[in-house]
């Protein structure tokens, strides 16, 4: 390598960067052209700034496409949770509706029958599989000639259903013991404009 070379070499990158006397310029650009050696390195210099330059606008460029990338995602996501949410309220609000709503009882919703079992005399409420049964009730003592109690009147009103998704029969019961006085039971469904009545007389 030249003296002259060794010397331009060294100035190259004040030269590159403007940062010498315009006379100094002037000798370092003469030199250049006419040695393509250092006019080499001048451009290896040039290209090295462009790398630079524009290496912080691809990683701009690519930080962009990769927030645009999680933005998509993350629509996507509370997208799939909002459906997945509208989809469970709606059933919640199916099932609600199906079972909170009541309804009017009537003859064909229920039976009544009796049985003995084990020492009692049994009175039975049966009502259709998928119904719950809800009823405000009262009991009254019977009272026989002799102003003693002999039984119990047991009264039903304001009888609703709901549905349910048990797939049984529903049973209310009221029993009392065969060897006592007040075995006898009667019980009164009071339906609306109708009436049902059933009793444990033997």
């Amino acid at each position: 390598m030249k003296k002259e070379c060794s010397i331009i070499r060294d100035m190259l990158p004040l030269y590159f960067e403007n940062m010498v006397s315009e006379d100094t310029a002037e000798f370092v650009k003469k030199h250049i052209e006419n040695c393509p050696d250092c006019a080499a390195e001048l451009k290896a210099m040039k290209s090295g700034k462009e790398i630079s330059e524009t290496e912080p606008s691809k990683r701009e460029s690519d930080a962009k496409v990769i927030t645009a990338v999680k933005k998509k995602i993350a629509k996507k996501i509370v997208k799939t949770v909002a459906v997945v949410c509208l989809a469970f309220a709606g059933l919640l609000s199916a099932v609600l509706l199906y079972t909170g709503i009541g309804h009017p009882v009537t003859r064909d919703n229920i039976s009544l029958s009796t049985k003995t079992e084990s020492g009692y005399n049994y009175i039975i409420l049966e009502t259709e599989a998928g119904k719950s049964l809800f009823f405000d009730s009262k009991t009254e003592d019977i009272v026989n000639d002799k102003n003693e109690i002999c039984g119990q009147k047991i009264t039903l009103y304001n009888l609703q259903y709901h549905n349910n998704f048990s797939q049984k029969n529903n049973l209310i019961s009221w029993g009392s013991p065969t060897n006592t006085k007040a075995k006898y039971m009667e019980l009164v469904v009071e339906l609306g404009n109708d009436t049902l009545r059933i009793s444990n007389a033997e």
